[in-house]
């Protein structure tokens, strides 16, 4: 090869490595502030306690502080309710937006218990762990509630999105869960949180190695102080004795279907997957169907 001609490929062979060492300091560089974002506290506006709420409790774990609503029971339990229904709310939500759901169960006999978690509304102002830390919240939320005085027998848990991910790992750790209704919720926290760098990225996701992707993944659970690995509904679910029920769109924008899939198959006849179809993330969180549902899961009766 004539050595002007070398001299030109190694130019370029440079060029080449000095644009792609630009392009991963870039990237690094923008997606930083998206990890750090991904686990800090959410919607901190507590918002005033409706007057049909009952109890109002404080449940303490370390030195976390979970903001709890106890609806107590206006009429007798359903033969075939659980005793008691722990409502969840999604990412960036908080337990105010919930009171409806509870109230529903509350005025057909099964109590409901309203809960922000850890970050959200007027719980302690902490970051989020996907549910490595907020699975052992709950348990001290049920806690709480025993304390007060309530006997708790059998709890259903419903939790859309983040709260429903949050809810099969509770499910792992508390036997009081015998019965779990999530909708549209992740499988693992590694698989999210990576669809949220590359929808970060747009149009340029091709042009990005995916091995690029990871270590933003790991940076986002260090600046929550977590393992990603640890926050997978789909390695508790094997663990836990209670009946699912997995609602979730095959048109969703934001959880692939495949979560569901994944999340139905690891644990068998335990669980029962319900498509909707035609949805977007937003619109299967709620609907006519899902509340039907999810009624007919914690109640055995048909939601009138």
């Amino acid at each position: 090869m004539p050595r002007p001609v070398l001299r030109a490929v190694q130019l370029l062979g440079a060029l080449l490595c000095v644009a792609i060492l630009a392009a991963g300091v870039t990237f690094f560089v923008l997606s930083a502030p998206l990890a750090e974002e991904l686990v800090q506290p959410k919607n901190r506006d507590p918002g005033e306690v409706p007057d049909d709420v009952d109890r109002v409790l404080r449940a303490r774990r370390g030195d976390v502080e979970l903001d709890v609503w106890v609806l107590e029971p206006e009429v007798p339990r359903p033969p075939g309710s659980v005793d008691w229904v722990l409502v969840l709310h999604g990412i960036s939500d908080q337990k105010s937006t919930m009171i409806g759901l509870g109230r529903r169960f509350a005025t057909r006999g099964t109590g409901a218990i309203l809960t922000d978690l850890r970050g959200h509304g007027a719980s302690s102002a902490v970051t989020l762990t996907y549910g490595v830390e907020e699975r052992h919240d709950l348990r001290a939320v049920l806690d709480a509630v025993e304390a007060a005085g309530y006997e708790l027998g059998e709890v259903g848990v419903y939790g859309p999105s983040y709260g429903g991910a949050i809810a099969i790992q509770a499910a792992s750790v508390d036997p009081r869960i015998r019965r779990v209704v999530t909708v549209a919720c992740f499988a693992e926290a590694e698989r999210i949180l990576a669809h949220r760098f590359a929808e970060g990225l747009d149009r340029f996701e091709v042009l990005v190695p995916s091995d690029w992707i990871r270590p933003m993944v790991l940076a986002t659970g260090a600046a929550g102080g977590f393992r990603p690995a640890e926050a997978s509904p789909l390695a508790r679910i094997r663990l836990a004795e209670a009946r699912f029920l997995l609602v979730h769109s095959r048109d969703d924008d934001v959880v692939d279907y495949g979560h569901a899939r994944d999340l139905a198959a690891a644990c068998g006849a335990r669980c029962e997957l319900m498509t909707l179809e035609g949805m977007t993330h937003l619109e299967s969180l709620s609907n006519q169907p899902l509340r039907e549902a999810l009624h007919r899961f914690m109640t055995g009766e048909e939601l009138r």
